[in-house]
């Protein structure tokens, strides 16, 4: 549920401006009750420093109302500026990665906020307070000095995020955070290279409920509705895909009587967020994705960037060989911490990076089945675009062939196959006038690095 609730947040920009807003209200009516209720005077103890009379108090708070609505309608106008220019130079999808970055919003509910508070604060000022000594101006001041500060890091923060080699980063840290996330799951799970479907007295298949992209899955809530539903649960489709309400989402095999009710089993949908666009958390193919096609837009003619995309292409790299130990197939997520999967299952097992796998085993009773990602696809899909695009470009394809070198270098021996026969249909689309004289010799030398790495195993 919190999970849940974080990922509607993070797709709201209004939710930083409303918050600070709602707390700059019931800030400015408390200070304006204490003001109007309680009489100050200097024999009081209290500073004198902080109380001014009511009439410059209006006048404070009036210019800064006048103020932090000019700074306000300034900072919206820039963030349409940086929106724009982002969907222009960029693409439309890292608009999200701007208006989804907390300090942005913060900045501007902040300024709302201030506003919000010298407004609210001068209904409190009335004739009939006469020459009593207020302090709303004085948080007034104080709230105005904050909003110059988040003002200077607003201007940092917008010079920063704009510059492309900023942008790849921050895209390529929450990948590398949702790959390292998927590599925790698979070290607590059973892999199975099969699933034997095998002989059931029922099968439940549930469609989803509408159509949309696969934005979040509950892994752990999946395996214990499993086990409370005494059934065999196979989720056969991964975060991002595209679903329709005609695409069976979760298969559910009961080995004996059907026990469970429809509406328990309807619950297993509750568990699989379905949107209407694709969301980077759990999903680190989109961005992927987005790595990808700032790429593509730096090597077309319009833009003309290669160095953009050779970056790019170092970035994907890494990003791939951290999935380029990886097998395929499905993992096996048990409800109960410790469970002896390899019990419950037959077949002969064997362990690789932290997760065991076996042939084709029937689907442990009682847990959750969930499909992994395949590397050769990818491997396909981060590259094959700008294999594509980009074949005819000397510098864009060694730099390709140098992320090829990095995905070798951490592969296992089944996925150093794998780049080995992408290697191969690289080298069959490159464009004829890069395998002569010295543009030749120089992507040779690096086939042929690529090349000698699985040459160590054998």
């Amino acid at each position: 549920m919190l999970k849940k609730l974080q990922l509607m947040i993070q797709k709201r920009v209004w939710f930083y401006p409303a918050l600070i807003s709602g707390l700059s209200f019931i800030l400015a009516f408390g200070v304006g009750w204490f003001d109007f209720s309680r009489v100050l005077s200097p024999g009081d103890g209290f500073p004198t420093l902080f109380l001014t009379s009511v009439d410059l108090a209006k006048t404070i708070l009036s210019v800064i109302a006048g103020s932090l609505m000019t700074m306000t309608t300034f900072t919206f106008s820039t963030t349409m500026v940086v929106l724009t220019t982002y969907a222009a130079q960029f693409l439309p999808r890292t608009v999200e990665n701007f208006l989804a970055d907390d300090d942005t919003m913060k900045v501007l509910g902040v300024f709302m906020g201030g506003f919000v508070y010298a407004i609210v604060t001068l209904m409190f000022m009335r004739n009939s307070l006469g020459e009593h000594l207020v302090v709303s101006a004085t948080i007034g001041i104080a709230f105005a000095l904050v909003c110059l500060v988040q003002f200077m890091v607003y201007i940092q923060h917008v010079g920063s995020y704009i510059q492309t080699h900023n942008l790849i980063q921050r895209i390529f840290d929450e990948a590398e955070e949702n790959i390292m996330a998927y590599h925790a799951l698979q070290e607590r799970c059973e892999r199975l290279e099969k699933v034997e479907k095998g002989e059931h007295a029922f099968v439940v298949r549930l469609k989803s409920r509408h159509y949309g992209y696969i934005q979040r899955i509950e892994h752990e809530q999946l395996a214990v509705l499993a086990r409370s539903l005494g059934c065999q649960m196979v989720i056969e489709k991964i975060n991002g895909q595209f679903v329709t309400d005609e695409t069976p989402l979760v298969v559910l095999y009961f080995d004996r009587e059907l026990t469970a009710e429809a509406g328990e089993m309807e619950k297993t949908l509750d568990y699989i967020t379905i949107g209407s666009e694709k969301l980077e958390y759990q999903n680190f193919n989109f961005s992927i994705q987005k790595i990808v096609e700032i790429a593509l837009r730096a090597i077309s003619p319009g833009i003309n960037d290669p160095n953009t995309a050779r970056h790019c292409l170092k970035m994907l790299g890494v990003l791939v060989s951290r999935l380029a130990n990886l097998e395929g197939g499905y993992f096996v997520y048990a409800a109960e911490k410790g469970s002896n999967l390899q019990s419950e299952a037959t077949g002969d097992h064997k362990r690789s990076n932290g997760v065991s796998g076996s042939a084709e085993v029937a689907v442990p009773k009682g847990a959750a089945v969930f499909e992994a990602i395949d590397f050769k696809q990818e491997l396909y899909a981060g590259f094959y675009q700008i294999v594509h695009y980009g074949r005819s470009d000397v510098s864009v394809m060694l730099s390709l062939l140098k992320a090829l070198r990095f995905i070798m270098e951490k592969a296992s021996m089944e996925n150093r196959r794998t780049v080995l026969m992408f290697l191969k249909d690289l080298w069959d689309k490159l464009d004829p006038a890069l395998l002569e004289g010295y543009d030749r010799e120089l992507l040779e030398r690096e086939r042929a690095d690529i090349q000698a790495l699985i040459a160590l195993e054998k």
